[in-house]
């Protein structure tokens, strides 16, 4: 009943997620068997790869030489091949995700709070695709019902099924006949809003029910026969034409006026029938209760100069609170007032307070400021569009903040008694009663001159839910004002912070939705906890993002705070995977940010490494693996990273760690990681083939005695936290040494000079040209290649979402400004620059315009971005690696423009070979896989790697040559001569 039609929503601004492809490199280490699959199917392939055994037939593969075999092959256990073929079969190599643990995830999770409110949490459930599988009929069963129940609740402005439920019990109690009548009212209405194919939100909020319960009860009560099978006739009729009446009204009333209709519906389809019903032959009305004494307009009225008044008991009085709220549903029972009461309790605590305050209002106006007999009073007939028209002023239809808004219902209150009773005269002659069209005039009448009022805050319908929701977004919009006051001056919202309570809802959303991300994310990056926490407690999400995605655990994560982490996660039930724009969840930011002591945490919670990622990390596992970095190795594992998982050669990491002889993590994979030893890579060899090839025996010696003890006890459970790596100890030391890094950091100290920078980044995405130049021009402190909390600068994000007016401002100005073009090499917190963000999302244009602007400006000099990154060997380690991944992957998907610009403004060093851990470059990949523009790229801009060797001694010429690619191979042969 708090909206009728689901109108034009309010804009949100959400971005798609596009996940972004990172990068890495490694020596090489002589081995025999050799083949370059294509790095293209390798980077472009989805996360659930193909197991080695499946590969494509028609894969070449090429031997140097015969394998030298140090020991028979024959001492291998006989069934190794049965083993192969069965782990070829089950195992899927993707799996980050360690899906027998259950995620801990409270934000999901169904309690005793999600029957309260509008059960967001039931209706999640109920509607997903997955509940009842396999029995659609009995999901939609389900559903239909929920949503005939919110109708019932929707009569006082509840819109939630276990309210309506609880009601229908009070309803049956009063009057089972009526209540059955009102049940088949809702069900026909609600039916017939499916059958029209109406808005499906509405349909499930109920607002297409409530209509259809009053307009059954109202016919039922009114008429003779209430066991009369006629009845069913007129019922079915009228509640049916009451949702096709609501539908035709709303085009009028809420759509030109912006009012809600209420229950108008229902009111007009009831005088329609019991009007028509006087003239049927085969219907009647009970007249005695239409022309009741109780609304008789001809009563004894004492003369001036001999007033008396009345005297009520105490049971008049008592009994006619309770009493005026069940005659809502024309129920005069107390009893069933108090549970109608009880079920509005559950959806809104200030609606069943308004609506237990509006009766005690109507009922006192009634007996003692108007003196209506003892009998009205006592059967509630002076309070019922008091309690309607109170729930609708006290909250639903305005924000319940000040002291205005309790003279504006308790005003509201009497007049819809005197109106209730002016109507009653008016009505009395043709002998119908008034029903709720006073609470319906009356409420219309006062949100028609909200917009004159600046001391209240409509809530318009759109934006309608329960005054709770309507409280906390004021609440926290108020928050929010006083630590945007700085933008006073430049905001159109808040420059009508003049007047505390000159705001409307609408602008409320905006604010809740565009700055409050941005606020929680600035102060989680800060540390502020207290500020944070006081966002929080008014009722901020904790799960909103920023214009990238970004939420507070993630920044959190960046930051290292375990405190901090923790109160979101358990206090205010953050979601630990949430993807950002850029494929990262929280515990991703913890590992590449060198956060490992919050490892165990998050993971201990339900964190686990984005599966966007599964190629990166895979990629990183053996990497780290063949060049000994034992502890890398243990912090991957630890994040859930499956060591079983295959490089693009369909190597693991313990096939790179045997190979590289490193026996202390080939010891670690199988003992700790649960490594196979019989998964084969593309050239059908496994571990234990690699190991038997080396020189040094030990790591066969090992296999050997492992595979003995294995088949002997039973194995142990894989270690996956930091304290079976380290230790407590050595978790609290590497907190304390994080926080002494980062107490070194250029942290912002204020919050303008965190927010504005993000401020800026909005405005440059959206292309406000305006807001930009006044940002820049009120506040000196603010530099135009500021960056945010993530280190992305407006050009950043400008470059992602395609403004090339936006970046032109940016360029035009610093050259105004005698500044250099540096920034636009500048890489934020992921290693991407603005000209790689602008390829990226297919923004070629802006691409070629910031190369233009580098090339033109002689005095640029490539500098580092603000971002301070840890010295820790593990993240130096890290982010070499994804930047070698990251130009091979561009040079095997063919991207000889991107890597010319990169190249040409500096970002990529042609000085650099940017060799993989098998020796192997861009300049093979090219090559291997007959990408001509880039030889020529590469070639153009003299790179230094062009005469590389990978492991097995070939170079890019080599690979040409094997492909048979002449054009290649006459350009690499130029150059050589």
């Amino acid at each position: 009943m708090s909206v009728t039609v689901q109108l034009d929503e309010t804009n949100e601004r959400l971005t798609e997620i596009n996940i972004k492809q990172l990068s890495r490199k490694k020596s090489h280490e002589p081995l025999i068997i050799h083949e370059i699959q294509s790095w293209s199917s390798f980077i472009g392939t989805s996360t659930v790869e193909q197991v080695p055994g499946d590969i494509d037939k028609s894969s070449t593969y090429h031997y140097s030489s015969k394998i030298p075999r140090k020991q028979s092959l024959q001492q291998i256990n006989n069934n190794q091949t049965s083993l192969l073929n069965k782990e070829r079969r089950n195992r899927c190599r993707s799996a980050l995700i360690d899906r027998k643990k259950q995620y801990y995830q409270r934000h999901d999770e169904l309690t005793w709070r999600s029957l309260f409110g509008t059960m967001p949490v039931i209706n999640q459930i109920l509607t997903n695709k997955n509940f009842l599988y396999g029995h659609p009929w009995l999901q939609s069963l389900i559903i239909f019902i929920d949503s005939c129940f919110r109708g019932v609740g929707q009569v006082m402005f509840a819109n939630n099924p276990l309210s309506g439920f609880i009601i229908t019990i009070g309803l049956l109690i009063g009057q089972w006949q009526l209540a059955l009548y009102g049940l088949l009212g809702t069900v026909t209405s609600t039916l017939t809003a499916y059958v029209i194919g109406l808005d499906y939100g509405s349909i499930r909020a109920g607002l297409y029910g409530y209509n259809g319960c009053l307009t059954a009860m109202a016919i039922a009560n009114f008429s003779f026969g209430l066991y009369s099978p006629l009845i069913i006739g007129p019922v079915l009729l009228m509640s049916a034409y009451s949702t096709i009446f609501l539908v035709a009204i709303a085009k009028l009333i809420a759509v030109r006026l912006g009012l809600s209709p209420l229950t108008f519906s229902s009111q007009i389809c009831s005088l329609l029938w019991l009007l028509g019903a006087m003239k049927f032959r085969y219907f009647f009305v009970d007249e005695t209760l239409l022309t009741s004494r109780l609304l008789s307009t001809f009563i004894d009225k004492p003369n001036l100069s001999n007033i008396t008044i009345i005297q009520y008991s105490i049971i008049d009085i008592f009994a006619g609170f309770p009493a005026s709220i069940s005659q809502v549903y024309f129920i005069n029972n107390p009893l069933t007032g108090f549970i109608i009461l009880l079920g509005i309790l559950i959806c809104s605590p200030i609606l069943s307070f308004f609506a237990l305050f509006g009766s005690i209002i109507g009922q006192l106006s009634a007996a003692y400021l108007f003196g209506l007999s003892a009998e009205t009073i006592r059967m509630g007939f002076g309070g019922y569009n008091s309690v309607l028209t109170c729930q609708a002023l006290g909250g639903l239809f305005f924000v319940l903040s000040g002291y205005h808004i309790w003279f504006f219902t308790l005003f509201g209150s009497i007049m819809s008694v005197i109106t209730q009773f002016a109507l009653s005269v008016f009505f009395s002659p043709i002998g119908i009663p008034p029903l709720l069209l006073p609470s319906i005039l009356i409420s219309w009448i006062f949100c028609l001159i909200a917009e004159s009022s600046k001391n209240m805050i409509a809530v318009t319908l759109p934006t309608v839910s329960i005054p709770e929701d309507h409280l906390r977004r004021f609440h926290l919009t108020s928050l929010v004002k006083a630590n945007f006051e700085f933008l006073n001056s430049l905001s159109t919202i808040l420059q009508k912070s003049r007047y505390d309570n000159d705001i409307s809802i609408e602008e409320l959303a905006i604010i809740e939705a565009e700055l409050v991300p941005i606020l929680l994310c600035s102060y989680a990056y800060q540390k502020d906890i207290e500020n944070l926490k006081a966002l929080l407690h008014e009722g901020a999400d904790v799960n909103s993002t920023d214009y990238d995605l970004r939420s507070p655990l993630h920044l959190a994560a960046c930051v290292g705070k375990l405190e901090l982490c923790s109160m979101l996660v358990k206090n205010f039930r953050a979601n630990v995977n949430l993807v950002d724009e850029f494929g990262g969840t929280p515990l991703y930011d913890a590992f590449c940010h060198g956060n490992f002591h919050l490892i165990p945490f998050l993971y201990t919670w339900g964190a686990r490494m984005p599966l966007s990622k599964t190629k990166e990390l895979a990629f990183c596992l053996c990497a780290f693996s063949f060049e000994g970095n034992l502890q890398a190795v243990q912090y991957l594992v630890a994040c859930g990273v499956n060591p079983n998982m295959t490089d693009y050669n369909g190597r693991t990491a313990l096939h790179l760690a045997v190979c590289s002889n490193n026996l202390s993590i080939v010891k670690y994979l199988v003992e700790e990681g649960k490594a196979s030893l019989v998964i084969a890579d593309y050239y059908n060899q496994t571990p234990v083939h690699y190991a038997l090839n080396l020189i040094d025996i030990s790591i066969a010696n090992y296999f050997h005695h492992y595979r003995e003890q294995i088949s002997k006890q039973k194995p142990r459970k894989v270690k996956v936290f930091m304290e079976d790596i380290f230790g407590d100890d050595d978790i609290d030391n590497q907190e304390q040494e994080n926080n002494d890094e980062e107490s070194s950091e250029n942290i912002p100290m204020t919050i303008e000079e965190s927010l504005l920078p993000a401020l800026f980044c909005m405005a440059a995405a959206e292309g406000d040209i305006k807001q930009m130049a006044n940002l820049l021009e009120q506040f000196p402190e603010l530099r135009a290649d500021s960056v945010d909390y993530d280190f992305r600068s407006a050009l950043h994000v400008a470059a992602a979402e395609g403004q090339l007016s936006s970046i032109q401002f940016l360029c035009e100005y610093l050259y105004r400004k005698h500044q250099d073009l540096s920034w636009i090499k500048r890489e934020d917190r992921w290693g991407f620059s603005p000209i790689e963000e602008a390829y990226h999302y297919g923004h070629y244009k802006v691409a070629n315009y910031l190369i233009e602007c580098i090339k033109n400006n002689h005095n640029v000099i490539l500098t580092n971005s603000r971002q301070n990154f840890k010295n820790k060997p593990i993240i130096i380690s890290m982010r070499r690696w994804k930047k070698i991944l990251h130009f091979s992957a561009l040079a095997s998907n063919n991207e000889a423009e991107l890597i010319d610009g990169l190249l040409s403004t500096g970002i990529f060093l042609s000085s650099e070979s940017y060799a993989d851990y098998d020796g192997r470059t861009p300049m093979h990949l090219a090559a291997a896989n007959g990408h001509l523009n880039v030889i020529k790229v590469l070639q153009r801009h003299g790179y230094e790697g062009k005469t590389q060797r990978d492991r097995w001694g070939n170079s890019a010429l080599d690979e040409a040559r094997r492909k048979k690619f002449t054009e290649i191979i006459d350009i690499l042969l130029e150059d050589i001569v």
